[in-house]
């Protein structure tokens, strides 16, 4: 009988199950601690203003144009000798991507392994796919990294010194993307891809996106006559900079949805105070510990907004409808166009 309580003890205690239980804890104090604020949320809710709701759905919406066209951009701009992908094909291939990412806690695995397995089947060569995706993701960190380096110093300009919780959250989200954009370039090398694509394949829930990558990517780069995804970036800079423009302009639709949300419940707020807080937010929630951060999201999203002066009870509601539209439709868009994939694929 001990014996038994120690194994089932032992698969409770895991580490994401314990990191799972304490921000429970954290979001529960926080409830009780403010729950004579709570019938306030629900007047709030009423109180909101559907014009800026359709605003809001329209700014997630282009989130997900700007995204596709990056992936557009990124497989027409260098054009190879086979195939490529009209745009509202490639929306629909971003759309489900983005739902396979909130599903699965993998870091982006999933949903990239799905892109190429599936940007592959439309006649696009092996090599240019995986260059879609990596230099996709390059782009994505760079432009991370020049909003963590930009933002904070634009805050500052109206006040007088990070708080530490903000400072933590910025140098924790400034490693984490160096880190990222150093990990893509050493996979960007066949053999060490080669090697992570082994190892990934014998993880259960990943398997089925990584089970049909198997192929050699060499010469992927040395087609563009650079050395690796940075020789690319520094080749075709003005390119390079357009996309991480548009890298910006998902982050800043983003800020938009939130700003539009605030507007419809009469909350006046900066726009700097937005992006930044979604920023400081980004950063925390980046590691993959439950699907699409799924609470440690909302956490991030409504301490970051109530400390920079933010009702609490405007932080919560914005969160909830910003996360609706953020992560709850994309599953449902997701899961109707994942269906229509696959047929297609058969």
């Amino acid at each position: 009988m001990n014996t038994a309580v120690s194994r089932a003890s032992k698969k409770l205690l895991t580490v994401p199950n314990v990191i799972f239980l304490v921000l429970c804890c954290v979001v529960m104090y926080l409830i009780f601690k403010n729950v004579a604020q709570i019938k306030a949320i629900d007047e709030l809710f009423r109180q909101i203003d559907d014009r800026w709701i359709i605003i809001a759905i329209a700014s997630q919406l282009i989130t997900y144009l700007a995204t596709t066209a990056i992936y557009y951009a990124l497989i027409n701009r260098f054009k190879g000798p086979h195939g490529s992908v009209g745009f509202v094909d490639m929306l629909k291939l971003s759309i489900v991507s983005i739902f396979i990412n909130q599903i699965v806690p993998s870091g982006g695995i999933g949903g990239n392994g799905f892109l190429f397995n599936e940007i592959t089947k439309r006649g696009v060569t092996q090599k240019k796919a995986f260059f879609t995706i990596v230099m996709e993701c390059i782009y994505l960190y760079v432009a991370m990294l020049v909003l963590l380096i930009t933002l904070p110093l634009l805050y500052l300009l109206n006040h007088n010194a990070l708080p530490p919780s903000f400072l933590i959250a910025i140098i924790y989200g400034f490693l984490l993307y160096g880190a990222l954009a150093v990990l893509m370039t050493i996979l960007s090398v066949k053999e060490t891809l080669q090697k992570a694509l082994k190892a990934i394949s014998r993880i259960k829930f990943l398997r089925h996106y990584v089970e049909d990558i198997t192929f050699s990517p060499q010469g992927t780069f040395a087609d563009h006559q650079t050395e690796g995804p940075w020789g690319i970036f520094r080749k075709y800079i003005k390119g390079s900079m357009a996309v991480v423009l548009l890298q910006m302009a998902v982050f800043f639709a983003d800020g938009l949805t939130i700003f539009a949300l605030l507007q419809g419940l009469h909350v006046h707020t900066s726009f700097l105070i937005i992006i930044f807080g979604l920023l400081l937010t980004f950063g925390v929630a980046a590691i993959p510990i439950s699907p699409g951060s799924l609470l440690v999201y909302e956490s991030a999203m409504t301490f970051f907004y109530t400390s920079m002066g933010m009702p609490f009870q405007a932080a919560i509601v914005v969160t909830l409808l910003y996360r609706v539209l953020s992560f709850w439709l994309p599953i449902g868009l997701g899961l109707g166009l994942y269906k229509h994939v696959q047929k297609q694929s058969i």
